[in-house]
């Protein structure tokens, strides 16, 4: 039996059907249409959603090796250079002096204390949940995924051995000599560890902002950056708001001055500032620094291109300039009055695709930079030159030794340079993964040998 032609009333149900599905795309895409003119709710909830979902997609496409624990793709890098482990060595430089190494080696997070000749003295493993079982300080979808999805970023060691050092974003760790966990603090520590006058350390932190905001026109939820004082045993002594100070000192023209619509009823769910750095000002050079006192920090903000110097108490600016280095990191007060910093001087559009991999053809144009604060004047005192090439698109280190030279940590080159005052080149090490691969490099530290009390280094 044949299928039954449409009678009069099913052609009047087929065209209701028809005026009325034409009915709702019409006023789906007319509402569409006024909540992109208005960027109402409806629009913001549909870009976030969107957002969201590509951002996902993209990290698991390029990280699934990771996950899957078949790669440790997040920690790789191009390999730029030749050589492997230590490939310059000068004979006048101190053979005794000790390098802390903090990134990846072979399969896991490590902090590495070397020798000039490569020979490891101690190393310390980390494998970020065997230190913390509890993740409540993430805010929620910010937990890494494995022990493969974060890294360490700060770190420094103590006369006695120990190190105390950061899990970017993931909270901050002291470790013994040994490797066993002296004390853990859960917060969203990152970047940068560095010692504190009087004891205890200066932390960058980040906490989640919601509810009324405290920073008009910047609306909630945001992620604030904080400078945290940390005890020696662990435990936040103060904690200043990064952004607070922009308004106290009545810069937040800064802040806003981004290009960005400050629309009723945005949603600014980012981070207003960037912190990167605190530095503290110590008492053996803070004379040659006349407008600066010991103890008074210098920070960097990095989406800012902004270098400034605060109190030690983070009431008042006393010197900030812009520029002319670009998303740079790591301000260093240095004998003689000038501060010196890795100048990344490059922007992100040098990835290539989502992954944060330089692109091959990104040119090799990161800088170290020396300001001085008083005339404002700046140079570049390395890189740029025939030998000196560096490329880091996002982090980076300098420190100065205490020979005058630079001892630089090229982050996404997985190399560090040291040099002595004349910028000559004497000490170089690359951590190699494979025949076309580096391992990124977090951080790098000299320490002379006097500086431990440890005898020895061995360990069950």
């Amino acid at each position: 039996m044949g299928k039954p032609r449409a009678g009069p009333r099913d052609l009047s149900r087929v065209v209701f059907n028809v005026l009325v599905w034409c009915g709702l795309l019409g006023g789906a895409f007319a509402t569409g249409l006024k909540a992109g003119v208005e960027r109402n709710a409806a629009y913001r909830f549909t870009t976030d959603l969107s957002t969201t979902i590509k951002s996902s997609l993209s990290v698991t496409a390029g990280e699934w090796s990771a996950l899957l624990r078949r790669r440790p793709e997040h920690f790789l890098q191009a390999s730029r250079y030749w050589g492997d482990g230590v490939t310059v060595n000068d004979p006048a430089s101190d053979q005794t002096d000790l390098i802390l190494l903090s990134g990846f080696f072979k399969d896991t997070n490590e902090l590495r204390l070397i020798r000039r000749s490569g020979e490891v003295v101690a190393r310390w493993p980390v494998r970020f949940y065997d230190v913390f079982t509890n993740v409540d300080h993430f805010p929620p979808g910010w937990q890494p995924a494995t022990n493969w999805n974060i890294d360490t970023h700060g770190a420094v060691a103590l006369p006695d051995g120990s190190i105390v050092f950061n899990f970017e974003w993931g909270g901050l760790v002291k470790l013994d000599r040994c490797g066993g966990v002296v004390w853990t603090l859960r917060r969203q520590t990152h970047h940068s560890v560095e010692r504190a006058r009087g004891g205890g350390f200066w932390v960058a932190g980040r906490r989640l902002v919601e509810g009324r905001s405290p920073y008009p026109p910047f609306e909630t939820p945001f992620h604030e950056d904080t400078l945290l004082r940390v005890s020696e045993d662990g435990h936040v002594q103060a904690e200043f708001s990064a952004v607070k100070i922009f308004y106290d000192a009545g810069l937040d023209s800064i802040l806003t001055a981004t290009g960005a619509a400050f629309e009723d009823g945005l949603e600014w769910d980012q981070e207003i500032v960037h912190l990167n750095k605190i530095e503290e000002l110590s008492d053996d050079i803070a004379a040659d620094f006349p407008t600066f006192q010991a103890g008074d920090l210098a920070l960097s903000i990095r989406d800012l291109n902004l270098i400034l110097v605060v109190d030690q108490n983070v009431a008042t600016v006393k010197w900030w300039q812009i520029g002319p280095w670009i998303r740079q990191h790591d301000p260093e007060f240095r004998p003689g009055g000038t501060i010196v910093v890795f100048n990344n001087n490059i922007h992100q559009t040098a990835f290539e695709g989502t992954a944060l991999k330089a692109s091959p053809d990104a040119p090799r144009i990161t800088n170290i930079m020396e300001i001085d604060p008083a005339s404002g004047r700046s140079k570049t005192i390395y890189g740029g030159k025939s030998g000196q090439e560096l490329l880091s698109v996002i982090r980076g280190k300098v420190d100065v030794t205490p020979a005058g030279g630079l001892l630089i940590t090229e982050a996404q080159g997985g190399r560090v340079r040291e040099t002595d005052a004349n910028q000559k080149l004497v000490w170089e090490y690359v951590n190699r993964y494979s025949d076309d691969l580096v391992a990124e490099l977090g951080e790098a530290r000299l320490y002379p040998s006097s500086y431990f009390n440890v005898s020895d280094w061995s360990c069950p």
